[in-house]
Protein backbone atom coordinates (compact mmCIF):
# COMPACT_ATOMS: atom_id res chain seq x y z
CA UNK A 1 0.00 0.00 0.00
CA UNK A 2 1.22 3.50 -0.85
CA UNK A 3 0.10 6.68 0.92
CA UNK A 4 0.91 10.32 0.12
CA UNK A 5 0.64 12.80 2.98
CA UNK A 6 0.52 16.59 2.55
CA UNK A 7 2.09 18.88 5.19
CA UNK A 8 2.20 22.55 4.28
CA UNK A 9 4.61 23.77 6.98
CA UNK A 10 7.40 21.26 6.41
CA UNK A 11 8.72 18.69 8.88
CA UNK A 12 9.72 20.93 11.76
CA UNK A 13 9.24 19.71 15.34
CA UNK A 14 5.58 20.73 15.63
CA UNK A 15 2.41 18.94 16.68
CA UNK A 16 1.18 17.86 13.23
CA UNK A 17 4.67 16.80 12.24
CA UNK A 18 5.12 14.74 15.41
CA UNK A 19 1.85 13.00 14.61
CA UNK A 20 3.07 12.18 11.10
CA UNK A 21 6.37 10.86 12.43
CA UNK A 22 4.67 8.82 15.16
CA UNK A 23 2.72 7.04 12.42
CA UNK A 24 5.88 6.57 10.32
CA UNK A 25 7.60 4.82 13.20
CA UNK A 26 4.63 2.59 14.03
CA UNK A 27 2.99 1.75 10.68
CA UNK A 28 2.96 -1.72 9.19
CA UNK A 29 6.09 -2.41 7.09
CA UNK A 30 4.06 -2.98 3.92
CA UNK A 31 2.83 0.63 3.92
CA UNK A 32 5.00 3.04 1.91
CA UNK A 33 4.52 6.63 3.12
CA UNK A 34 5.68 9.60 1.02
CA UNK A 35 5.07 13.29 1.71
CA UNK A 36 4.60 16.61 -0.10
CA UNK A 37 6.02 19.72 1.58
CA UNK A 38 5.38 23.30 0.48
CA UNK A 39 8.78 24.57 1.59
CA UNK A 40 12.36 24.37 0.30
CA UNK A 41 13.78 24.21 3.82
CA UNK A 42 15.05 20.97 5.32
CA UNK A 43 13.78 20.78 8.87
CA UNK A 44 13.93 18.70 12.02
CA UNK A 45 12.37 15.42 10.80
CA UNK A 46 13.46 15.38 7.14
CA UNK A 47 16.40 13.04 7.66
CA UNK A 48 14.46 10.60 9.83
CA UNK A 49 11.53 10.51 7.40
CA UNK A 50 13.88 9.53 4.58
CA UNK A 51 15.67 6.97 6.75
CA UNK A 52 12.29 5.33 7.38
CA UNK A 53 11.91 4.83 3.63
CA UNK A 54 9.74 7.79 2.61
CA UNK A 55 10.30 10.15 -0.30
CA UNK A 56 9.95 13.91 0.19
CA UNK A 57 8.46 15.88 -2.70
CA UNK A 58 8.53 19.68 -2.64
CA UNK A 59 6.16 22.25 -4.16
CA UNK A 60 7.52 25.42 -2.51
CA UNK A 61 5.26 28.36 -1.74
CA UNK A 62 6.68 31.88 -1.56
CA UNK A 63 8.96 32.06 1.49
CA UNK A 64 10.32 35.59 1.21
CA UNK A 65 9.77 38.45 3.65
CA UNK A 66 7.53 40.64 1.48
CA UNK A 67 4.09 40.56 3.13
CA UNK A 68 2.23 41.65 -0.02
CA UNK A 69 3.96 39.00 -2.11
CA UNK A 70 3.11 36.36 0.51
CA UNK A 71 -0.57 37.34 0.52
CA UNK A 72 -0.68 37.33 -3.28
CA UNK A 73 0.92 33.89 -3.37
CA UNK A 74 -1.95 32.47 -1.32
CA UNK A 75 -4.35 33.28 -4.16
CA UNK A 76 -2.19 32.32 -7.14
CA UNK A 77 -0.68 29.06 -5.95
CA UNK A 78 -3.85 27.03 -6.58
CA UNK A 79 -2.70 25.74 -9.96
CA UNK A 80 0.88 25.20 -8.75
CA UNK A 81 -0.33 22.94 -5.92
CA UNK A 82 -2.95 21.19 -8.08
CA UNK A 83 -0.65 20.32 -10.97
CA UNK A 84 2.26 19.54 -8.66
CA UNK A 85 0.27 17.03 -6.59
CA UNK A 86 -1.37 15.54 -9.71
CA UNK A 87 2.00 14.97 -11.39
CA UNK A 88 3.43 13.33 -8.26
CA UNK A 89 0.44 10.99 -8.00
CA UNK A 90 0.62 9.99 -11.66
CA UNK A 91 4.40 9.80 -12.09
CA UNK A 92 5.34 8.19 -8.76
CA UNK A 93 2.16 6.21 -8.02
CA UNK A 94 -0.13 4.51 -8.03
CA UNK A 95 -1.13 5.66 -4.55
CA UNK A 96 -3.92 4.08 -2.55
CA UNK A 97 -4.57 7.09 -0.33
CA UNK A 98 -3.81 10.78 0.10
CA UNK A 99 -3.90 12.29 3.61
CA UNK A 100 -3.96 16.10 3.71
CA UNK A 101 -3.02 18.28 6.69
CA UNK A 102 -3.03 21.63 4.85
CA UNK A 103 -6.34 23.11 6.05
CA UNK A 104 -8.41 24.83 3.32
CA UNK A 105 -5.93 23.91 0.61
CA UNK A 106 -6.45 20.20 1.25
CA UNK A 107 -9.35 20.46 -1.21
CA UNK A 108 -6.91 21.31 -3.99
CA UNK A 109 -4.95 18.14 -3.25
CA UNK A 110 -7.97 15.86 -2.92
CA UNK A 111 -9.32 17.18 -6.24
CA UNK A 112 -6.00 16.29 -7.89
CA UNK A 113 -6.19 12.88 -6.19
CA UNK A 114 -9.75 12.32 -7.42
CA UNK A 115 -8.68 12.95 -11.03
CA UNK A 116 -5.60 10.74 -10.52
CA UNK A 117 -7.78 7.84 -9.39
CA UNK A 118 -6.76 7.73 -5.70
CA UNK A 119 -9.31 5.75 -3.71
CA UNK A 120 -9.03 7.16 -0.15
CA UNK A 121 -8.91 10.98 -0.12
CA UNK A 122 -8.59 12.29 3.43
CA UNK A 123 -8.87 15.89 4.66
CA UNK A 124 -7.66 16.29 8.25
CA UNK A 125 -8.55 19.37 10.32
CA UNK A 126 -6.16 20.45 13.08
CA UNK A 127 -7.41 23.92 14.02
CA UNK A 128 -10.49 25.81 15.15
CA UNK A 129 -10.04 29.31 13.69
CA UNK A 130 -7.88 31.05 11.12
CA UNK A 131 -4.67 32.28 12.80
CA UNK A 132 -5.40 35.96 12.19
CA UNK A 133 -8.29 38.16 11.14
CA UNK A 134 -8.69 37.83 7.37
CA UNK A 135 -10.14 40.18 4.76
CA UNK A 136 -13.38 39.41 2.89
CA UNK A 137 -11.61 38.23 -0.28
CA UNK A 138 -9.76 35.55 1.64
CA UNK A 139 -12.92 34.55 3.46
CA UNK A 140 -14.66 34.10 0.10
CA UNK A 141 -11.72 32.13 -1.28
CA UNK A 142 -11.60 29.91 1.80
CA UNK A 143 -15.36 29.31 1.45
CA UNK A 144 -14.75 28.10 -2.12
CA UNK A 145 -11.96 25.80 -0.91
CA UNK A 146 -14.27 24.33 1.77
CA UNK A 147 -16.78 23.44 -0.93
CA UNK A 148 -13.96 21.80 -2.89
CA UNK A 149 -13.06 19.73 0.18
CA UNK A 150 -16.67 18.59 0.53
CA UNK A 151 -16.90 17.61 -3.12
CA UNK A 152 -13.54 15.86 -3.59
CA UNK A 153 -12.55 14.25 -0.25
CA UNK A 154 -14.37 11.09 0.78
CA UNK A 155 -13.00 10.88 4.34
CA UNK A 156 -13.08 13.97 6.57
CA UNK A 157 -11.54 13.80 10.03
CA UNK A 158 -10.39 16.16 12.79
CA UNK A 159 -8.63 16.11 16.13
CA UNK A 160 -11.65 17.57 17.97
CA UNK A 161 -15.31 18.44 17.41
CA UNK A 162 -14.39 22.12 17.11
CA UNK A 163 -11.78 21.30 14.46
CA UNK A 164 -14.42 19.39 12.50
CA UNK A 165 -16.78 22.37 12.54
CA UNK A 166 -14.01 24.75 11.49
CA UNK A 167 -13.21 22.97 8.23
CA UNK A 168 -16.31 20.84 7.52
CA UNK A 169 -19.13 22.87 9.13
CA UNK A 170 -21.83 20.44 10.32
CA UNK A 171 -20.93 17.57 8.02
CA UNK A 172 -22.54 14.48 9.65
CA UNK A 173 -20.02 12.13 8.04
CA UNK A 174 -16.93 13.87 9.50
CA UNK A 175 -15.56 12.28 12.65
CA UNK A 176 -12.88 12.72 15.32
CA UNK A 177 -9.74 10.61 15.55
CA UNK A 178 -7.70 11.14 18.70
CA UNK A 179 -4.31 12.75 18.39
CA UNK A 180 -1.63 10.33 19.48
CA UNK A 181 1.23 9.90 21.90
CA UNK A 182 4.16 7.58 21.33
CA UNK A 183 4.10 5.71 24.64
CA UNK A 184 7.44 4.13 23.85
CA UNK A 185 8.94 7.62 23.96
CA UNK A 186 6.78 9.26 26.63
CA UNK A 187 7.41 6.59 29.25
CA UNK A 188 6.97 7.64 32.88
CA UNK A 189 8.85 4.56 34.06
CA UNK A 190 11.86 5.47 31.94
CA UNK A 191 11.63 9.12 33.03
CA UNK A 192 10.33 9.10 36.62
CA UNK A 193 9.48 12.29 38.46
CA UNK A 194 11.84 13.30 41.25
CA UNK A 195 10.53 15.89 43.74
CA UNK A 196 12.54 19.11 44.11
CA UNK A 197 12.38 22.27 46.19
CA UNK A 198 11.35 24.95 43.67
CA UNK A 199 8.31 25.02 41.37
CA UNK A 200 9.16 24.25 37.75
CA UNK A 201 6.85 25.31 34.93
CA UNK A 202 7.20 24.28 31.30
CA UNK A 203 5.71 25.40 27.97
CA UNK A 204 6.24 23.68 24.61
CA UNK A 205 5.12 25.19 21.33
CA UNK A 206 5.99 27.20 18.24
CA UNK A 207 6.88 30.81 19.00
CA UNK A 208 3.98 32.52 17.25
CA UNK A 209 0.82 34.59 17.74
CA UNK A 210 -1.36 31.51 18.20
CA UNK A 211 0.63 30.07 21.10
CA UNK A 212 0.58 33.39 22.97
CA UNK A 213 3.96 33.24 24.72
CA UNK A 214 3.92 36.99 25.39
CA UNK A 215 0.91 36.51 27.66
CA UNK A 216 2.62 33.48 29.21
CA UNK A 217 5.58 35.63 30.26
CA UNK A 218 3.22 38.15 31.89
CA UNK A 219 1.54 35.32 33.79
CA UNK A 220 4.87 33.93 34.94
CA UNK A 221 6.08 37.34 36.11
CA UNK A 222 2.94 37.63 38.26
CA UNK A 223 3.43 34.06 39.54
CA UNK A 224 6.97 34.93 40.67
CA UNK A 225 5.65 37.71 42.86
CA UNK A 226 4.10 34.98 45.03
CA UNK A 227 6.56 32.16 44.24
CA UNK A 228 9.99 33.84 43.94
CA UNK A 229 11.86 30.57 43.33
CA UNK A 230 9.66 29.51 40.39
CA UNK A 231 11.36 28.62 37.08
CA UNK A 232 10.00 28.43 33.53
CA UNK A 233 11.34 26.41 30.61
CA UNK A 234 10.28 27.29 27.06
CA UNK A 235 10.84 24.76 24.28
CA UNK A 236 10.17 25.60 20.65
CA UNK A 237 11.01 27.43 17.45
CA UNK A 238 9.25 29.96 15.25
CA UNK A 239 8.95 33.46 13.86
CA UNK A 240 8.51 35.12 17.29
CA UNK A 241 11.60 33.58 18.90
CA UNK A 242 13.55 36.86 19.02
CA UNK A 243 10.49 38.72 20.28
CA UNK A 244 10.04 36.24 23.13
CA UNK A 245 13.73 36.43 24.06
CA UNK A 246 13.46 40.22 24.18
CA UNK A 247 10.31 39.99 26.32
CA UNK A 248 12.16 37.85 28.87
CA UNK A 249 14.80 40.57 29.23
CA UNK A 250 12.30 43.44 29.37
CA UNK A 251 10.29 41.73 32.12
CA UNK A 252 13.42 41.04 34.16
CA UNK A 253 13.00 37.26 33.96
CA UNK A 254 16.42 36.41 32.57
CA UNK A 255 17.47 34.43 35.63
CA UNK A 256 14.26 32.41 35.82
CA UNK A 257 13.36 31.57 32.21
CA UNK A 258 15.36 29.41 29.83
CA UNK A 259 14.69 28.86 26.12
CA UNK A 260 15.61 25.43 24.77
CA UNK A 261 15.62 24.20 21.15
CA UNK A 262 12.76 22.11 19.78
CA UNK A 263 14.97 19.02 19.49
CA UNK A 264 15.45 18.85 23.28
CA UNK A 265 14.54 15.67 25.16
CA UNK A 266 10.88 16.53 25.76
CA UNK A 267 9.96 13.46 27.87
CA UNK A 268 12.86 14.12 30.23
CA UNK A 269 12.01 17.83 30.52
CA UNK A 270 8.38 16.96 31.32
CA UNK A 271 9.51 14.48 33.98
CA UNK A 272 11.52 17.28 35.60
CA UNK A 273 8.59 19.74 35.54
CA UNK A 274 5.68 20.28 37.92
CA UNK A 275 3.19 22.24 35.81
CA UNK A 276 2.54 22.96 32.14
CA UNK A 277 1.12 26.33 31.00
CA UNK A 278 -0.61 26.52 27.59
CA UNK A 279 -2.36 29.88 26.96
CA UNK A 280 -3.10 29.41 23.24
CA UNK A 281 -5.43 31.79 21.45
CA UNK A 282 -6.79 28.83 19.45
CA UNK A 283 -6.03 25.13 19.11
CA UNK A 284 -7.30 22.18 17.12
CA UNK A 285 -6.39 20.11 20.17
CA UNK A 286 -2.89 20.76 21.52
CA UNK A 287 -0.93 17.53 21.32
CA UNK A 288 1.70 18.69 23.80
CA UNK A 289 -1.02 18.71 26.46
CA UNK A 290 -1.55 15.01 25.87
CA UNK A 291 2.17 14.34 26.14
CA UNK A 292 2.41 16.36 29.35
CA UNK A 293 -0.50 14.52 30.96
CA UNK A 294 0.88 11.12 29.93
CA UNK A 295 3.96 12.14 31.92
CA UNK A 296 1.61 13.04 34.84
CA UNK A 297 2.19 16.79 34.57
CA UNK A 298 -0.74 18.97 35.64
CA UNK A 299 -1.71 21.52 32.96
CA UNK A 300 -3.17 25.03 32.91
CA UNK A 301 -4.72 25.70 29.49
CA UNK A 302 -6.81 28.45 27.95
CA UNK A 303 -10.51 27.84 27.32
CA UNK A 304 -9.69 28.14 23.60
CA UNK A 305 -8.24 24.61 23.84
CA UNK A 306 -10.89 21.93 23.09
CA UNK A 307 -12.08 19.83 26.04
CA UNK A 308 -10.94 16.65 24.22
CA UNK A 309 -7.40 17.60 25.26
CA UNK A 310 -8.26 17.02 28.90
CA UNK A 311 -7.25 13.49 29.90
CA UNK A 312 -7.91 14.40 33.53
CA UNK A 313 -5.07 16.74 34.49
CA UNK A 314 -6.13 20.01 32.78
CA UNK A 315 -7.49 23.13 34.43
CA UNK A 316 -8.99 25.62 31.95
CA UNK A 317 -8.64 29.39 32.38
CA UNK A 318 -10.15 32.25 30.37
CA UNK A 319 -7.68 34.50 28.53
CA UNK A 320 -10.07 37.43 28.98
CA UNK A 321 -9.50 37.25 32.74
CA UNK A 322 -5.96 38.59 32.22
CA UNK A 323 -2.49 37.58 33.31
CA UNK A 324 -2.91 38.46 37.01
CA UNK A 325 -6.05 36.33 37.32
CA UNK A 326 -4.24 33.43 35.66
CA UNK A 327 -1.32 33.79 38.06
CA UNK A 328 -3.62 33.88 41.10
CA UNK A 329 -5.53 30.77 39.94
CA UNK A 330 -2.29 28.91 39.25
CA UNK A 331 -0.69 29.76 42.59
CA UNK A 332 -3.88 28.97 44.52
CA UNK A 333 -4.02 25.59 42.79
CA UNK A 334 -0.37 24.89 43.55
CA UNK A 335 -0.75 25.80 47.21
CA UNK A 336 -3.49 23.18 47.47
CA UNK A 337 -1.36 20.45 45.86
CA UNK A 338 0.82 17.90 47.56
CA UNK A 339 3.63 17.79 44.99
CA UNK A 340 5.31 14.78 46.54
CA UNK A 341 2.12 12.84 45.68
CA UNK A 342 2.02 13.47 41.92
CA UNK A 343 -1.33 12.60 40.22
CA UNK A 344 -1.13 9.51 37.98
CA UNK A 345 -3.42 8.88 35.01
CA UNK A 346 -4.93 5.39 34.73
CA UNK A 347 -3.44 3.21 31.99
CA UNK A 348 -6.84 2.74 30.31
CA UNK A 349 -7.12 6.52 29.76
CA UNK A 350 -3.65 6.73 28.24
CA UNK A 351 -4.13 3.77 25.90
CA UNK A 352 -6.91 5.56 23.98
CA UNK A 353 -4.21 7.92 22.66
CA UNK A 354 -1.58 5.25 21.99
CA UNK A 355 -0.09 5.64 18.50
CA UNK A 356 -0.16 1.88 18.00
CA UNK A 357 -3.94 1.83 18.50
CA UNK A 358 -4.67 4.89 16.36
CA UNK A 359 -2.29 3.74 13.59
CA UNK A 360 -4.53 0.71 12.99
CA UNK A 361 -7.46 3.09 12.43
CA UNK A 362 -5.48 5.13 9.90
CA UNK A 363 -4.39 2.00 8.07
CA UNK A 364 -8.01 0.87 7.78
CA UNK A 365 -9.02 4.27 6.40
CA UNK A 366 -6.24 4.11 3.82
CA UNK A 367 -7.79 0.85 2.66
CA UNK A 368 -11.15 2.64 2.36
CA UNK A 369 -12.61 0.88 5.39
CA UNK A 370 -14.57 3.68 7.08
CA UNK A 371 -16.33 1.13 9.30
CA UNK A 372 -13.15 1.26 11.41
CA UNK A 373 -13.82 4.86 12.40
CA UNK A 374 -14.13 5.50 16.14
CA UNK A 375 -17.63 5.46 17.63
Amino acid sequence: MRVLRIASEGLGNGGIQNGIMNFCRNKKPEIRLDIVLFTKKRQHFDDEFERLGGTIFRIPNYEGKNDYRRVLDYYIRFLRIFWGVYRILKQHGPYDAIHCHNYFESGICTWAALLAGVGARISHSHNTVTPRKVIWTRRFYNFFLKILIQKTSNIRIGCSKQALRFLFDDDPEAFVINNTVDLGRFDREKYPYTPHENIRFIHIGRYCFQKNQGFLLEVFKAVKERLPDAELTLVGFGVDEDKIAQGIVELGLGGSVRMLPSDSNIPQLLSESDYFIFPSRNEGLGNVLLEAQVMDVKCFASTAVPPEANMGLCKYLDLNAGAQAWADEIVDEIEGDERSNRPILPDEVIKAYDIKHVSRIYEALYEGNVTMKPA
